[in-house]
Parts: C-alpha cells; sequence; structure tokens
C-alpha cells in the first residue's frame, strides 16, 4: 500500500463520532505522508475537520437528506469514481456507502462485516455492541487492518484566529474577565433517554454560582433552545446563554476557558475533551450500545456518573464531583 496517493475516509454521522475519528485521522495521515486525504462527512458536522492538518479536503453529503434524491445519489457516486481514489475507509457501517465506494471502483475498501459487508476488500468483525473498549479504540482498529500505527490517541479540534477573535468579542461584549471562573453547562440531547432533568442542571448551576461566585454559560444547538430556556427560567441566578451562537470551533473555543463541563452524554463532551477542559459527563448505561466505556470523554482528567437510568442520577451526587473539581482546579491554577 505504499504507492497509495488518494485516500477516502467516510464518517457521516454525528459531532461526537466524527472527534472519536480524528485520531485515526491521525494515524493515516503519519501512514501515507504524501498521499492526498480526502473525508466525506454530514454537512453538520464538518466544522470539526475543516481545517485540520489530517485531511486535504472535506466533502459533505447527507445521503439522508430531504434534497438528495437518486439523480443525486448519482451524480456523487460519478463525482467519487472520477476522483480515483486509491483507497477508503467507511467507519460508520453503511450500506449505501459499501455500494457506492464498490461501484466506484475503489480497489481497497476497509470497513466492517455488516450492511453489505460482503463488497469490502478489507473487513473486521463489528463488536462495538459489545461497548469492551472505547470508540477511538474501535476506529484506530480499522487504519491498522492496514498498516497504520497510532503513536498519539487524544481526539483533535482544529481552532482558528478569526474564530478566536470573536469568542474574545463575546467575552468582551458580556464583561467576562481573564480571572472568572466559568463553568459550561449542556443540559440539552436529542435522546430524551439520555437527559438529565432541566430543573437539576439549574439547581447544580444555582449551587455553583452562590458557593464559588462561578459564571455559568449554558450551551447548546438553536434546536436545544427550549431546553436551555427551561434551565434558565428555574434558576435564580443569571447566566450566559450561548445557546444557537456558536460554531463547533466556537464552542471549543469557549470550553477551553472554562475550569469544566457538565454535560448529558452528547457531542460538546468530545469537544471539551479535544480542548483539554475536564467533564462531568452524566451516562444512563442501560441503553443498547450507549455505555460509557465507549462513549464516555477520552483521556484523563474526566469524571463520569453513570447509573442505568440517567435520570436515577441525584443532584447531590453531582454536586459533589462538581464542587470537588472548582476546589481542585483552582488550587492548580
Amino acid at each position: 500500500m505504499s504507492e497509495t496517493k488518494r485516500i477516502l475516509l467516510v464518517r457521516t454521522d454525528r459531532i461526537g463520532e466524527l472527534l472519536l475519528t480524528t485520531p485515526a485521522m491521525r494515524a493515516m495521515r503519519q501512514a501515507f505522508p504524501q498521499a492526498k486525504i480526502s473525508i466525506i462527512v454530514n454537512p453538520s458536522s464538518a466544522d470539526v475537520v475543516e481545517g485540520s492538518p489530517y485531511v486535504d479536503s472535506v466533502i459533505r453529503f447527507d445521503a439522508k437528506g430531504k434534497n438528495v434524491n437518486f439523480i443525486e445519489k448519482l451524480k456523487f457516486l460519478m463525482m467519487i469514481k472520477r476522483s480515483n481514489f486509491d483507497l477508503v475507509v467507511i467507519f460508520n457501517p453503511s450500506k449505501f456507502f459499501n455500494v457506492l465506494t464498490f461501484l466506484a471502483g475503489i480497489p481497497i475498501r476497509v470497513g466492517y462485516n455488516r450492511k453489505l459487508g460482503f463488497l469490502l476488500s478489507h473487513k473486521i468483525e463489528d463488536k462495538k455492541y459489545l461497548c469492551e473498549k472505547h470508540e477511538v479504540e474501535y476506529n484506530l482498529d480499522l487504519v491498522m487492518l492496514i498498516g497504520a500505527k497510532p503513536d498519539n490517541k487524544t481526539p483533535y479540534l482544529p481552532l482558528d484566529d478569526a474564530t478566536e477573535e470573536r469568542i474574545k468579542d463575546i467575552f468582551k461584549f458580556n464583561a467576562i474577565n481573564e480571572d472568572d471562573l466559568l463553568v459550561a453547562v449542556h443540559p440539552a440531547t436529542s435522546n430524551p433517554d439520555k437527559m438529565w432533568p432541566s430543573d437539576r442542571f439549574a439547581q447544580i448551576s444555582d449551587d455553583l454560582i452562590n458557593e464559588f461566585g462561578v459564571r455559568v454559560i449554558l450551551i447548546g444547538g438553536k434546536e436545544e433552545a427550549r431546553v436551555t430556556n427551561e434551565v434558565k427560567t428555574k434558576m435564580k441566578n443569571s447566566v450566559l446563554d450561548l445557546t444557537g451562537a456558536l460554531s463547533i470551533k466556537g464552542l471549543g473555543l469557549i470550553l477551553k476557558r472554562c475550569l469544566f463541563l457538565i454535560s448529558n452524554d452528547t457531542g460538546p463532551v468530545h469537544i471539551s475533551a479535544a480542548v483539554g477542559t475536564p467533564t462531568v459527563v452524566l451516562f444512563g448505561e442501560e441503553r443498547p450500545g450507549g455505555s460509557s466505556k465507549r462513549w464516555g470523554p477520552y483521556g484523563e482528567g474526566h469524571s463520569v456518573i453513570s447509573k442505568p437510568k440517567v435520570r436515577d442520577i441525584t443532584i447531590e451526587e453531582v454536586y459533589e464531583v462538581a464542587r470537588k473539581r472548582v476546589i481542585e482546579l483552582c488550587r492548580k491554577n
């Protein structure tokens, strides 16, 4: 495979999943330093890899998009075929991409032996559902199949100067100073089974403000505004609400400035881990494939609080962890 010149990576699910694929992307760049590497991603996740040193181009495509009909899929197939890729790695099992890359004539097709996996040239059994190890490790298994040897397994989010200037403006406008203690709170998630009640997030936020004088920043996508509004209305103190106001890189820069993030099991947890900010994550473990062993924040310095149902986690349990976090981090700083 030393002659490989054009590589295609495929990861078209959500932000967190794509971030947890970045160590595998890094390993591919190290294994094939002269190759041109492209990646297909969901348009909503593209900011995760824009500007990454591990890829040369980002292809946005959502096969399940409302406006993506048969003709659009055929055009996409022809574009991939014309690109003359030598090798493709499909990180999320997909009938569509297994078929597409086969029809595009890509010689080396790497992925999991499911969802028409017989169309792949190199495949491994998909045991992700067993949650025996972290998603980062599962992704690395695929690229190790073709000779990549990872030496750094840390997820990576590229940040840029223009976004950093915008975040400085947000801080200035909201009178946030360099010595302010910031705690980010992400109370929403796309899956109701993963959501800790909003009144508990409100209580935790108020308690941290009252005891330590922290500034709480509420974060989330614009589609999560209802939940963050619930938290705000149930709080006695004021907060900075940046729901729907940030790009992925912008959120990364906000989190980089925070002491830690308190969150449900969702994408911002992995953004926080990627920029080196500790997390306090609330997990409901009984969901199939939803184990914190597979989906928890990757790396050291994080706190995972888990029970079979996330609603069974008490305010006292979370506050005890959060309180210790503030004290520990203030001592370090």
